[in-house]
């Protein structure tokens, strides 16, 4: 009875594995057919995942040419405004479907026979196919991209942008110079960076950047991307790159690096790049913003007021700069209070001369730094601006003006 129940389960065994194989006939007679690439699909997944038919080069190169062949029919519709609706998103989907299968087919293809020898079947129409659509995944990535499939879009793009590494493939296509496939990887970076992987994202702008792209925004968003995943001292490479080719267009890059050095506790690196700068742009107010944050940090604070009030007077709009130089009043202000006079008359006297003067200084300048910032979209400080002026105003018991700030923070 035992060795009649061992045949039997043979012959399971056998059975299931020539069903597998009717499966990928069937697969390759609705190609033959000209079938959706889904129904292909559908029709031999069964076999994806069998021991006898999952390691077949066959099994995965009939829905890869389906994918294929259906994009070419589209493709075709296209060319006649017949593509119907989500058309460009499908088609971007059958190109990296088909590349897909036929990635997993070719090292099945060179498996060797019984003999130790490698006859590839399939191989040289996988090939051909695919680096006849080459310039199509550019395409794709576009039309993904407006479609809002980010993942896919950096998908199409980064089949493109692969090609050429593959040596088999980068004899069968047309060769493009590196400026194409720097835009092309900045294009696969901002898709990443919409679909939130920073990670990807950094890694398609630093690909772009070695195919020379060398345009600010790269630098911003790279900077931007690397600032917040962590990758410090790629933040501070990127920043020391673009200072000499975008620094006089924005404040940026040498933030970023006087920032590194902050971190770093570096005080006299970060004191030797501002001061370069300000030798080289003596009338950059920025600049004097931030060397006051390096005095400030530094604890410098004289040296950081006089940095401050220099940023004002080249800038009368530098919100930056007055918000600064009215906070740092403030603290004039408040440590002449520490070391006010117990004594009721003689605090009196003490506060008109050396407390009140500053918080009067101070109120006039934080006023024209909410005027600058608030007529900035993009600005950020204007809430603490008012914080600061709602303490002003109540050290100098004036009523109307606390009241006045304590509405327009109500506005914020």
């Amino acid at each position: 009875m035992k060795k009649i129940i061992l045949a039997l389960a043979g012959l399971a065994v056998a059975a299931g594995a020539y069903a597998q194989a009717d499966v990928v006939k069937a697969g390759e007679r609705a190609l033959k057919e000209g079938q959706e690439a889904a129904k292909v699909v559908e029709i031999i997944t069964p076999a994806f995942t069998d021991p006898a038919t999952s390691q077949m080069a066959q099994t995965w190169f009939i829905p890869g040419k389906a994918s294929f062949a259906e994009y070419d029919k589209l493709l075709g519709l296209r060319s006649f405004n017949r593509l119907p609706e989500g058309g460009e998103s499908k088609m971007g989907h059958l190109l990296i479907d088909g590349y897909d299968y036929f990635m997993k087919a070719f090292p099945l293809d060179s498996v060797p026979n019984e003999k130790g020898k490698v006859k590839p079947k399939y191989s040289k129409e996988m090939l051909g196919i695919i680096a006849g659509h080459f310039s199509d995944y550019v395409n794709a990535g576009a039309d993904l991209y407006n479609a809002h499939d980010y993942n896919g879009a950096y998908r199409a793009w980064g089949i493109f942008t692969s090609m050429p590494e593959n040596p088999e493939l980068a004899s069968r296509i047309n060769a493009q110079p590196d400026s194409v496939f720097g835009e092309i990887y900045f294009n696969q970076g901002i898709a990443a960076w919409q679909g939130e992987n920073l990670e990807n994202a950094l890694n398609a702008f630093m690909n772009a950047k070695s195919k020379g792209y060398s345009k600010k925004s790269l630098y911003d968003y790279a900077i931007s991307i690397a600032s917040q995943i962590g990758r410090n001292d790629t933040v501070l490479a990127l920043a020391e790159e673009a200072l000499p080719l975008y620094g006089n267009e924005s404040d940026l890059y040498i933030r970023q690096i006087i920032n590194y050095y902050l971190q770093a506790r570096n005080f006299d690196r970060a004191f030797e790049i501002i001061n370069k700068a300000l030798e080289a742009e003596p009338n950059n107010a920025q600049y004097y913003v931030i060397q006051g944050v390096l005095f400030e940090n530094n604890e410098q604070k004289d040296q950081a007021i006089e940095a401050y009030k220099k940023a004002t007077e080249l800038d009368a709009n530098s919100a930056d700069g007055l918000f600064n130089y009215g906070r740092m009043l403030c603290d004039k202000a408040f440590a002449a209070a520490d070391a006010a006079p117990t004594d009721a008359n003689a605090y009196t006297t003490y506060a008109e001369e050396n407390i009140l003067p500053f918080f009067t200084q101070a109120a006039d300048v934080l006023e024209r730094a909410y005027e600058s910032a608030n007529a900035n979209p993009e600005s950020t400080i204007t809430g603490d601006i008012l914080n600061y002026l709602e303490n002003v105003y109540y050290n100098l018991r004036d009523e109307n003006k606390l009241n006045d700030v304590k509405k327009r923070k109500t506005y914020l």
